[in-house]
């Protein structure tokens, strides 16, 4: 082969790597997300979070913290071999491209129930960095209205019990330390039935 043969096959692999790296739904299917997310991100499997509609920002966090081991709580450690042969880049093509994403249909489930998570949320300070009702988070929180109950129950007990110790987790300890499984699933409860707008 030439050298203008083989600058051109360079040329050519860069390319269609960086094309990937740009197209995060191409990325999505290609690492696998869409056996526990669904084909949008927005029809997981049981104990997988929606991620369709989510904020771009907190999603490259995430992922970023999975990657390099810094989010390393049970449910994640099947990630991390996935998102760790991640770039930078395709990590934020695949968070721009799941936010930008019909976010997903509200959960059915207990109304009161529901109901009493809507005050035990308000009465622990979580719209402080979530908005009211989940659906107005600061800039790289996430939202969490119309997420699955099961998921937010998993994560808000490993939050409380500090297994989950992130330094944005560490945060909100102290709002979530004093409450009991029952409240946990009520406040989960509300967010999986609000629905996102």
């Amino acid at each position: 082969m030439t050298r203008l043969g083989v600058a051109l096959a360079i040329l050519a692999g860069f390319s269609a790597a960086q094309a990937l790296a740009d197209d995060g739904k191409a990325l999505f299917a290609a690492k696998g997300c869409t056996a526990c997310h669904g084909e949008s991100g927005a029809k997981p499997i049981a104990g997988s979070p929606v991620l369709a509609s989510q904020n771009a920002d907190y999603l490259a966090r995430q992922m970023t913290e999975i990657a390099d081991g810094t989010r390393a709580s049970g449910p994640v450690k099947v990630m991390k071999p996935v998102i760790a042969k991640t770039s930078p880049e395709e990590r934020k093509a695949l968070a721009q491209w799941l936010a930008g994403q019909k976010p997903a249909d509200p959960q059915t489930g207990d109304k009161a129930k529901a109901e009493k998570g809507a005050d035990l949320f308000e009465e622990n300070g979580c719209i402080g960095c979530h908005g009211a009702d989940g659906l107005k988070p600061l800039a790289d929180y996430p939202f969490l209205a119309a997420q699955r109950r099961d998921y937010l129950m998993v994560q808000i007990k490993a939050i409380r019990d500090e297994i989950r110790s992130t330094r944005r987790a560490r945060l909100m300890v102290a709002n979530v330390r004093k409450l009991s499984d029952a409240q946990i699933e009520q406040v989960a409860e509300f967010l999986s039935q609000t629905k996102r707008k």
